[in-house]
Order: structure tokens, then C-alpha cells, then sequence
């Protein structure tokens, strides 16, 4: 036998692959194929999804702790143990009770269990130092009898023992409500026959145990067991006559003084998690001990194996990684507590490790022990696309930030290689001087014809900065976490930039990159990733046309976007309209210093700042609604009876998951205020710095922007501001002066949904989001619900005069009618949702362009600034079902603008179209901004089936 030393290298940093918040202690996981089962500190089983880390249901399993989960060989069963004595078997399929298991006998906490398929057996250990088993069939009718007696009834010998006199004093169940709950999950209640039972297998409780196959030689099928207790013994059992001889001992090893806490075994190897922070490692072939590994940091709580590693949790939550030469290879902190819980499973190729703990938190780890292929060879799996994100995300691309230039040239380096790597021939352009970089990247349809269509996707790498106090500990009081750093949570994934506009920039790549390698590509796509957009996309322009003149782009069929939000959190959504934008700054302005209110005022007629005031006031009219520049609504379109009904639609389509609309009249007249019709907004009144409460400033500025709709162009508004403003401030006679400076502009932008690309945009996404038939899902019957928050939208379409309120009224009330009824969810996930959507706006004609989408959620509460870009009033959480969630993505207009969507489809005289990948409530330019992990998955598979059909 051999013994290793600990080693003296310091704890290493790793990062999780994702972490999850659970509502309490986790003391045992099972992995399914898809769902992991984790059992908590209250009673409760909780099932997450595998794949988006989505919680998909709850169920209250246990009076008491669950201490262990077990699943059957084929995964059909699930068992749980408690502190309550309890065995409860459940099916994995819908999360119903099947079974619970009581013993005559008071045995205390069991906390391990595991099942036989061959003797349709399920063995536990218990506190008590007694075995027992019970025989588990599909054939309800061979299990034995039900109880005849309640389970709380059975006496304890020390609890239920009689007092003076020879009464006893009975107490109250305290539990009552939960029991009732307990009772509701269903199932047949069943007496462990005595003769099932061992007293004394054991002299302490019995923490572990697995079953062996094939470790005698005359039989590879032949079963044994294996238990490990706080006597220090681990114990060997024949399990091949139980109903004539029960469990036989066969062989034990004994550690003297310490505590079997866990077992595994791979090959003929037993691993056993001992209480000194050791852990052992037995031949059982010729029963010996060959080694002795010295982990450290408490108990080794947990110990598992894989095909060449040995890992090992321990009670100060440290992971040890050990080779098959005994070597440690790795150690990091997995935990803030103890690790109690470890399972393994297996994903596109990687062997991913999950640990549970009393930090209440749930951890996914990369398990495989040796390094990955580089990223031409590996497997693009979902993984990788976050490794890259979290790189991606680590780059501080503040364009706005003169510190940040080498982050942002990092970071168009890493997309440039990460392009190259994947098959694209790249340029990188600069715009101007001082400016970022603009990636060109361009790849080849697999199999290029003359008909191949070319789609330009643009994209932006830069990102608003995150406000940093540096007077904080944490430099970043408002966020989870670093914002520079990503952090996977609870079915999240939280950064800077991981929404707007980073993960949908590598998830369209890596669309392509997949399609690329199974030489499946339909069409040439060319990436346009500009690194200045968040400051206004200075030379953009000028360096897209010196492209397109030089044919460095080249022809272009569709243009596509992916930089905008869902209405809210539950129903996808194609974006096809945005509003356009001019943002203008007024300054008056005298000849003279600043003057006293008492010593100079009145002596001169006209104060800068009274101008200004009475200007501003001209603007907007006596009650602050109506922009009054003359004909400044004559171009807007009027609604028509179609476009009217599409408004009632889609609040249709919202009221079964939003309960919070009280009125569908007053939602739907809100929706068109921001998405239909223009408005101006005065965003700031400046006068220099007053040296007194009396000073008359000789300088007064203000800025304002004016949101203008297709039909409306940005130069012809902004010539009508400045004319009528001049005309204003003529009618004043004043000695001051007036100068307004238009700072940007950007035409509306209206889509045409007719498109080949919007056609294929929502095939994939009624495919990726709600398939005909959906397998992978599970339909558990307990379950807690959770949803969204979100952008609000309207559908366009050609429209005739009517009268607004009126029409709105009729509309919805004949609407109304026909809505569906919220009602409460019995699961998280809907495996299949309704084949009923909200009308289809009809094909609209084109109009100019757009400007920046400003809509985003509202900061979280306690955040100290406000929000300059909200999603909607929309409520974080729906009472969407499986039968009243829309099939269909709904088609929207948002109210905020993208410059660059009507400049590059003017340019290219090809016709774009907005995917929106995102949550509303992903929080873009606010503290804590986020991206849901099903929302980047699915957004590159439509991606995907988009560029594998055009």
C-alpha cells in the first residue's frame, strides 16, 4: 500500500461552468439524462434543466431533510430518502409518487440508498446501523400490502416511552399542513416486511453504499453490495439469496476511529471518502488496500470517478482532482460551506461534475482531466460558445473610454480569430483615426451557385460602460458580480454586454460555424461588426460605402440584425418597425457677463434663460403634448381597421401571462403613443454655474430629441425644428442670440415582413421554440412558476384615416371576448404551446431609416441612476400555460431606433429584418444585464436553420 502526501500548491481559482441558487441546502443530486434532481434541507426535491439550468419543478418529498437520490439502472425511477425514515419512489417522467416505504421499526435518518434492476430490489441504510429492502416491481399488484396504520403512529423507544404513572405525553404534529401536502403527491403507502430488515449491519450509521457488478468471477451479472458507516468499516454483502437468507457478508475493511462518509467504484477499484481527509482505494479483486491518498481540507464528504479521474468534495467545499497514477492534477474552492452532495454526467463529449452544498448552491464543473482540442478541431458545442462568451465578455470595450482602446482592439482580435478559426476570410477597417476597428468577416456558402444569396449580419463588440464606485469594497455595489466577468446563474448568464450586443454576435457566428462544418451553409454571410455604436458610430458611414464602392462587401441580398428585445419574457417575437430619431441642442446666448437679478434686472429685456423657456414652450404648446412645428404630423400615417386589430391581438396574445393589464383599451392606446406616433422630449436645461442665487447667466442651453415614424424623414424634421425655432425666437425681438445644432439623426425604420427573410426568421422560430412534437421535455405535475417583464410592440401595417379612441374601443372590446383566461401554472416549462397566434401584420411599404433602440428595463430597485433605456411596465412574472402561450412569434414595432438598420438597407438596397434574441427584462445598459441560456441556445439554432435555408 502506498500514501500519498497532501500537496502544499495553494488552492487554484476555476470558474463554474454555471451555478445555481437553490432554496436551501442541497444534500443529495441524481442526474437524469437531461433534468438534475437535487434534494434539499426543507423536504423538497427540486428538477433542473440540464441544458438551460431552468428550474422545471418542485415537489415537498420529505417531512424532514432528503439525505439522498438515487435512480434506477434505466433511469425511470427516481428514490429519495429523509431524515424523516421515509423511502418515497418516484416517477421521473412526471414527478408523481409511486411508492413510500416505512419500517415497523424506528431506524432514524437513511441516508443511502440504491436499486437492483436485477432482483427488482431497492436497499437502504439507516441510522439506526440497520439494512433493510424491499422489492420493487412494475406489477403493483406483487408489492406488498398497504399500511394499516398511520407512519406517525409507530412509538420510539426513547420519544414515546412512558412517563410517571405509565402515561405517556402526547404531542401535538406540528407538521400537520405539511403532511397533508406530503399526502397530496399520491402513491401507495407500504410495510417494509421484518424479515427485510437487518439490525446491527453496522455499529454506527450506515452514510454510503453502491452496487457492484461482476465482481465475483463466476458471474459478470452477479450483484453485490457494498456499505461504508461511522464504525469505520466498509462491508461487502451477497445479495443473491434475500428471500431465504437475506443479505450475506462477504468481506469488510475496517478504518479504525474514522467514518466511511462515501464510496465509488470504477473497474475492480473501491474509492472510499473517510473523516480524516483521506481517502482510500481498494482492490476488491484481491481485497486489498493499495493507496492512500491524503486530500486535506476535513472530511472527503464525497468521492466519484470518471474514465481518468478521481474527484473528491470535502467538507471545507474544496475539489481534488487525482490521476490514474494517484497524482493530484487539481484543487479549487467549489463551495462557501460543505460539499454534500457530487454527481457526474456526460454532454456533447465533456464529463461535467455537479456538486451541491450547504451554501445552498448548485455547481456544473468541467470534469474532463486533460486539455481540449483547439478551437478549429472541437466540438462547437454550447459550451465552447461559452468559454468564448466569458472571453469575450472579459474585454472592456468601452468605446466611449480613451482607457479601454486596448480591450476594444483585444477584443475585434479575438472575434477576428474566432472567425478566422471557423473558415472566414476577415479585414479589419478602420473608420477614422481614433476610432475602433470594424470586423469584416465573410464566409462562403458550402456549395455556391449563381443564384446563392449573400446575408449581411451587423453587430457592435463595444458596450455602455458599467458604473464603478470605487469608495465601495466591491468597487461595483450594484452588480451580482464583476460586470467584466461572466457570471453563470440560475439559467443566466450575467456581464456586460452579454445581451447588447455580445452573445448574439457569437451566437450568429457560431450558427454559421456549425453549418460550416457539416458543409450545409445555404448563403454567403458577411459579418459587420463595428466596435463604435454605443458612441455614436463615428466614420460608420463613410467606411460602409468606401466598402461597398470597393466591393469589399459586395453584393447583398438580406440584411439582418440581432439587437433588440421580446415584448416580454415568455412569447418570441420578430421586430420589423422602429422609430427614427433627432437629437438637436438650442442655445441662447448675450453678449454680456452674467448680471445681478436685484442691481441689473428689468434693465435688460430679454435673460437667455426666459428665451429659451418661451422657445421650448412654443415647441410642445400650452399642455406639453402636441409638437406644434407646423405640418409636423401631416406624414403620419393613419391608422387603419387592420392595423388597429393587430394592436388588440397582441394584447390579446398578453393578457393570459399578464395579469397586470387591467385595461386592454388604455395598454393597446399606450402601445401605439410609443411605437406609431412621434414625439418630442426636452432631456436637459443647462445655464453655466451661478456664482449666487441672484445671478442672471449670460448663457442657456437645452437638449432635445424628437422620435419621428416611417413616412416621417429625419433631414426634412430636422430643417422644419430649426426653421420654425428660428422663426420663434425672430417673433421675440431679442438681443440674444439663437444657434440650434442638430448632433445626430437617423430615419425610422419600417420592414417588409413579406420578405424571404422574415419568412424564413419565423419558421425557425416556431421549429426552435415550439415544435410539433417536443420529447425532450418532461411534464412534471408539481412544479413553481417564474417568468418575464418586456419591451412592448405593435404590428404595422398600411393605414387609412379613422379615428383613433373610437376604432380602439370597438376593437378591443370584440377582442376581449375571445381572450383567453389566465389561470395559474402546474409547470415551469410548457412541454407544447398553443396553435393559435395574433394576427400577422400584412406586408407594409418601405420607408427611410432608424435610430438606437432605447427601450430597456427599468434598473433594478436601489440602483442609483435612472434608467435611459426601458423594456416595458410589463411584470417580471406570467401565468402563461402550455394551452394559452402563443404558437406563433407576435411581430412587433419598438419605439427606440437603430441608426444603422435603414442606412445599411438603403446602402445595399436590400431589404433587413430585427431577430430580437433577448429577454425584456435582460437589463442592456443597466446594473446586473443578462442574457437567459435557453434565449442564447435557441437564438443560435434559428440562426442556424435561417442560414442553412436561404
Amino acid at each position: 500500500m502506498r500514501e500519498s502526501s497532501p500537496s502544499s500548491e495553494p488552492t487554484q481559482s476555476k470558474s463554474p461552468l454555471h451555478r445555481i441558487h437553490a432554496p436551501g441546502s442541497v444534500q443529495a443530486l441524481a442526474v437524469d439524462d437531461d433534468v438534475l434532481f437535487a434534494g434539499l434541507q426543507g423536504g423538497s426535491i427540486t428538477a433542473w434543466s440540464l441544458e438551460t439550468y431552468e428550474l422545471l419543478a418542485t415537489v415537498p418529498a420529505h417531512k424532514e431533510s432528503v439525505l439522498n437520490l438515487s435512480l434506477c439502472e434505466d433511469r425511470s425511477l427516481l428514490f429519495s430518502t429523509g431524515a424523516d425514515s421515509i423511502v418515497n419512489v418516484w416517477s421521473t417522467q412526471t414527478l408523481q409518487r409511486l411508492y413510500s416505504l416505512y419500517s415497523h421499526f424506528e431506524i432514524g435518518d437513511i441516508f443511502c440508498v440504491a436499486h437492483s434492476t436485477r432482483n427488482q430490489t431497492l436497499f437502504w441504510g439507516a441510522q439506526n446501523a440497520s439494512l433493510q429492502w424491499h422489492k420493487i416491481s412494475a406489477d403493483a399488484s406483487t408489492m406488498s400490502p398497504t399500511l394499516g396504520f398511520a407512519p406517525g403512529s409507530r412509538k420510539h423507544r426513547f420519544f414515546d416511552s412512558l412517563g410517571p404513572g405509565g402515561t405517556s405525553n402526547v404531542i401535538s404534529d406540528e407538521e400537520g399542513s405539511t403532511s397533508l401536502t406530503l399526502n397530496s403527491q399520491g402513491g401507495r403507502v407500504l410495510t417494509v416486511p421484518s424479515h427485510n430488515y437487518l439490525p446491527y449491519a453496522h455499529k454506527s450509521y450506515i452514510y454510503s453504499m453502491l452496487l457492484v457488478k461482476g465482481l465475483l468471477n463466476y458471474s459478470s451479472c452477479e450483484e453485490v453490495l457494498v456499505t461504508g458507516a461511522g464504525d469505520g468499516t466498509i462491508k461487502i454483502w451477497s445479495i443473491e439469496s434475500l428471500s431465504s437468507d437475506g443479505v450475506v457478508p462477504l468481506t469488510k475493511f475496517k478504518n479504525t476511529g474514522l467514518n466511511v462518509l462515501s464510496l465509488s467504484f470504477r473497474g475492480s477499484f473501491l474509492y472510499a471518502g473517510l473523516s480524516d481527509g483521506t481517502a482510500n482505494v481498494y482492490n476488491l479483486a484481491s481485497n486489498q488496500l493499495v493507496q492512500r491518498l491524503s486530500i486535506g481540507h476535513g472530511d472527503i464528504s464525497q468521492i466519484s470517478v470518471n474514465t481518468d479521474s478521481i474527484l473528491c468534495g470535502t467538507s471545507q467545499g474544496r475539489l481534488k482532482r487525482y490521476n490514474d497514477h494517484f497524482m493530484e492534477t487539481e484543487c479549487w474552492k467549489a463551495a462557501d460551506g460543505k460539499i454534500l452532495a457530487m454527481s457526474q454526467t456526460t454532454t456533447s463529449g465533456r464529463d461535467i461534475l455537479i456538486t451541491g452544498g450547504n451554501d445552498a448552491s448548485i455547481s456544473f464543473w468541467d470534469a474532463d482531466g486533460h486539455s481540449h482540442t483547439s478551437i478549429a478541431s472541437s466540438v462547437r458545442s454550447n459550451d465552447e460558445l461559452v468559454n468564448s462568451l466569458r472571453e469575450f465578455i472579459s474585454f472592456r470595450t468601452v468605446a466611449s473610454n480613451p482607457t479601454c482602446v486596448r480591450d476594444c482592439h483585444d477584443a475585434v482580435t479575438f472575434l477576428r480569430k474566432q472567425c478566422n478559426a471557423f473558415g472566414a476570410t476577415t479585414d479589419l477597417v478602420s473608420p477614422q483615426e481614433g476610432v475602433n476597428p470594424i470586423l469584416l468577416a465573410k464566409f462562403s456558402a458550402s456549395k455556391p451557385s449563381l443564384s446563392t444569396k449573400t446575408v449581411l449580419f451587423y453587430g457592435h463588440y463595444d458596450v455602455v460602460d458599467a458604473e464603478v464606485d470605487s469608495t465601495i469594497g466591491n468597487g461595483n455595489p450594484s452588480w451580482a458580480g464583476d460586470p467584466f466577468s461572466l457570471q453563470p446563474l440560475n439559467g443566466y448568464l450575467y456581464g456586460r454586454g452579454v445581451t447588447d450586443n455580445k452573445g448574439p454576435i457569437l451566437a450568429a457566428i457560431y450558427a454559421v460555424a456549425d453549418l460550416v462544418q457539416q458543409k450545409t451553409l445555404s448563403c454567403n454571410v458577411t459579418f459587420l461588426l463595428e466596435g463604435d455604436e454605443e458612441a455614436g458610430s463615428r466614420g460608420f458611414r463613410k467606411a460602409v460605402q468606401s466598402m461597398h464602392s470597393s466591393s469589399s462587401i459586395g453584393p447583398v441580398d438580406f440584411i439582418l440584425l440581432s439587437n433588440s428585445y421580446w415584448l416580454d419574457d415568455h412569447i418570441p417575437c420578430l421586430t420589423f418597425g422602429m422609430r427614427g430619431v433627432i437629437h438637436a441642442t438650442v442655445t441662447i446666448s448675450s453678449n454680456r457677463p452674467d448680471q445681478h437679478s436685484g442691481m441689473d434686472g428689468k434693465s435688460v429685456q430679454h435673460e437667455p434663460l426666459k428665451d429659451l423657456t418661451v422657445l421650448l414652450a412654443a415647441l410642445i404648446g400650452p399642455t406639453g403634448t402636441k409638437v406644434t412645428i407646423p405640418n409636423f404630423y401631416d406624414s403620419v400615417d393613419d391608422l387603419s381597421e387592420l392595423e388597429l386589430k393587430s394592436y388588440a391581438d397582441i394584447t390579446s396574445a398578453l393578457i393570459p401571462g399578464h395579469p397586470e393589464i387591467k385595461n386592454e383599451k388604455a395598454f393597446a392606446l399606450s402601445l401605439m403613443q410609443r411605437w406609431r406616433y412621434p414625439n418630442l422630449t426636452v432631456h436637459r436645461i443647462e445655464v453655466p454655474e451661478a456664482k449666487t442665487a441672484v445671478t442672471i447667466s449670460g448663457l442657456a442651453n437645452a437638449t432635445l430629441s424628437i422620435r419621428i415614424v416611417p413616412s416621417q424623414t429625419a433631414e426634412h424634421i430636422a430643417r422644419s425644428l430649426t426653421r420654425y425655432l428660428e422663426e420663434q425666437f425672430a417673433t421675440l425681438q431679442s438681443s440674444n442670440k439663437l444657434k440650434v445644432e442638430i448632433t445626430s439623426k437617423a430615419d425610422p425604420w419600417l420592414g417588409d415582413i413579406g420578405s424571404a427573410l422574415y419568412h424564413a426568421l419565423k419558421e425557425a422560430v416556431v421549429e426552435v421554440w415550439n415544435p410539433d412534437t417536443d420529447s425532450s421535455h418532461r411534464s412534471f405535475s408539481s412544479a413553481v412558476g417564474g417568468g418575464g417583464g418586456g419591451a412592448v410592440a405593435i404590428a404595422a401595417a398600411d393605414t387609412t384615416t379613422t379615428d383613433t379612441t373610437t376604432s380602439l374601443s370597438s376593437s378591443m372590446s370584440s377582442s376581449s371576448s375571445s381572450s383567453s383566461s389566465s389561470s395559474s401554472p402546474t409547470t415551469v416549462k410548457s412541454t407544447t404551446r398553443a396553435r393559435t397566434s395574433p394576427t400577422m401584420p400584412s406586408k407594409s411599404s418601405k420607408s427611410a431609416s432608424t435610430t438606437r433602440n432605447t427601450q430597456f428595463n427599468a434598473p433594478n430597485p436601489g440602483a442609483k441612476r435612472s434608467s435611459h433605456r426601458r423594456a416595458s411596465s410589463l411584470a417580471s412574472a406570467g401565468t402563461f400555460t402550455s394551452t394559452n402561450l402563443p404558437r406563433q412569434p407576435l411581430f412587433i414595432r419598438e419605439g427606440g431606433s437603430i441608426p444603422a438598420i435603414s442606412f445599411l438597407e438603403k446602402e445595399f438596397d436590400a431589404p433587413a429584418a430585427m431577430f430580437p434574441m433577448g429577454q425584456a427584462s435582460d437589463n442592456a445598459h443597466l446594473d446586473n444585464e443578462r442574457m437567459r441560456v435557453e434565449n442564447l441556445w435557441k437564438g443560435r439554432d434559428v440562426l442556424k436553420r435561417v442560414f442553412s435555408r436561404l
